[in-house]
């Protein structure tokens, strides 16, 4: 078949199937609405073609050129298409299924939004991509660039980021669920509104950046590095944050509640309105640190270093202080009364309830 032949059957609403059309070139044709199944079109040429609304099933793509193509509402499903080339293509509501794209290159690429679901991406390229939605889930991601991307709510799920590259990028919205970024460097970067919920981040390195208002909920962080990052309202609930060091950050009206913190690094850090209760803070350094209204109510504070630290209206109630090294404790906050009655006749019923069951 020629390219020619190839358009004509697509504009006649005819299904290509297992056929050869491997080196063929198909520039800036019409063959809009194809439907295309186990066809090679390896090392084909679809620059600039229009290509909006078509399908591709078990197809060979592989080295394919796609540079400037129209792709959008696009599918393609159990293609091979490793080191195809996208750059600059217009990929508006595109979905990859089971595709391999090692190799490929989306730089420049431009779309309202991209799903990649269950795809092989190693050692593809997303530089300085332009897309408004972008999900990744369940694939690999091993050595992927997406170097100078604004990463705007994108959606990372049970992704291996661990050699990913993410040098110069911005983060707004991203979501990162149960994600692997052990060992990855963000140092000055900006993130806004970012999830990790659930996330392996150890050894992370945040020295500086941006992190404002988000949620690392669960996430396991020991070893990170947050020295001199400004991340005010971030929330690190049922976080594990074993000997983080986060000395000289802006850290104002975190969650930490029921956070491991023991050994971390918060000196000269600006807690103030920070939530800890419950948390577990033994040998916790927060020499110097803001602690102005802080809430630190039933944490565990045993053997932590609490000296030179600004305390005003700071709650320690029920808190455990033994071995603790506090300077001044007048900016404690006094203990409740009613809170006080109110958690002993709690624990009572509480009791009670328990020994009148058979």
């Amino acid at each position: 078949m020629t390219p020619a032949d190839v358009m004509a059957q697509v504009k006649s609403g005819e299904r290509i199937e297992g056929k050869r059309l491997a080196g063929l070139d198909f520039r800036h044709l019409d063959l809009s609405g194809g439907l295309f199944a186990q066809t090679d079109f390896s090392g084909a040429d679809f620059a600039g073609a229009d290509l909006r609304g078509s399908l591709f099933e078990d197809c060979r793509l592989a080295q394919a050129n796609f540079e400037g193509a129209q792709l959008g509402r696009c599918a393609l499903d159990r293609c091979e298409g490793e080191q195809a080339h996208m750059r600059g293509a217009f990929m508006n509501d595109i979905t990859f299924h089971e595709c391999g794209l090692a190799g490929a290159v989306f730089d420049q690429a431009e779309s309202t939004m991209s799903n990649f679901v269950a795809c092989t991406l190693d050692d593809a390229s997303f530089r300085a991509l332009r897309c408004d939605i972008l999900v990744f889930a369940e694939g690999s991601l091993a050595r992927t660039d997406f170097s100078d991307c604004h990463l705007k709510y994108t959606t990372f799920y049970e992704a291996d980021l661990r050699t990913a590259r993410f040098g110069g990028c911005r983060f707004q919205q991203a979501v990162f669920v149960e994600a692997n970024l052990t060992g990855q460097s963000f140092r000055g970067q900006n993130f806004a509104h970012c999830q990790f919920i659930d996330a392996q981040m150890r050894d992370c390195d945040f020295e500086g950046a941006t992190l404002s208002a988000c949620n690392f909920m669960g996430a396991m962080l020991e070893g990170a590095r947050f020295t001199g990052a400004h991340a005010p309202n971030c929330v690190f609930l049922n976080a594990k944050l074993r000997g983080v060091q986060a000395s000289d950050a802006f850290l104002m009206q975190g969650i930490w509640v029921d956070a491991q913190v023991e050994g971390v690094n918060f000196a000269r850090s600006n807690l103030e309105q920070a939530a800890f209760q419950r948390a577990r803070c033994s040998g916790t350094d927060f020499r110097g640190a803001r602690l102005v209204f802080a809430d630190f109510a039933h944490a565990d504070l045993r053997q932590a270093d609490l000296r030179e630290a600004t305390l005003s209206r700071t709650n320690m109630h029920r808190a455990l202080l033994e071995g603790a090294r506090i300077g001044d404790r007048s900016g404690f906050l006094q203990p409740d009364p009613d809170i006080l009655a109110a958690e002993e006749f709690s624990a009572r019923r509480f009791q009670r309830r328990r020994q009148e069951k058979p």
